[in-house]
């Protein structure tokens, strides 16, 4: 039985990706695939390009489970009108604006549903502890901005 199951890294999200994978015996190994690198199964082996070596093959038999994480190169976002930090973020979210003292807000998950709407003065934090992880879009006073929840 053939399964194949390709994970390709999207440059513009990511600069690499970190695969840890952990095996029956106990231990860890890890391996980190560029963009151009690749994670497939085929004939009951997991294989790993990393993009630089030949691929790894471990026998699927001796994985206990695969975690992933990438590096997402996303730095604060700031334009000479506005700057959005800390981005990524984990608990809140800071407007600071040249144009407003007082910023209009609304935060976007990616499928387009608003889950956040208000106004906020420079520097006051905007709870987002109650999101789950993943990428938003944040539009403040008219601009529109992509942002990270840790």
């Amino acid at each position: 039985m053939l399964a194949l199951l390709t994970i390709l890294v999207t440059p513009s999200l990511a600069q690499t990706t970190t695969v840890d994978v952990h095996l029956s015996s106990g231990t860890i190994q890890s391996y980190e695939i560029a963009n151009n690198g690749k994670l497939y199964f085929e004939n009951n082996y997991l294989l790993i390009e990393d993009g630089l070596n030949a691929p790894y093959s471990i026998p699927v038999s001796d994985i206990q489970k695969l975690l992933f994480s990438y590096n997402v190169g996303i730095q604060d976002i700031e334009t000479p009108e506005c700057k959005i930090y800390p981005n990524p973020a984990s608990s809140y979210l800071k407007i600071s604006s040249t144009e407003n003292n007082q910023n209009q807000y609304q935060l976007f998950s990616y499928d387009g549903k608003m889950l956040l709407d208000g106004s906020c003065g420079n520097d006051e934090s905007i709870d987002i502890q109650a999101l789950p992880k993943g990428l938003y879009l944040i539009k403040v006073n008219g601009r529109t901005f992509k942002i990270t929840k840790l």
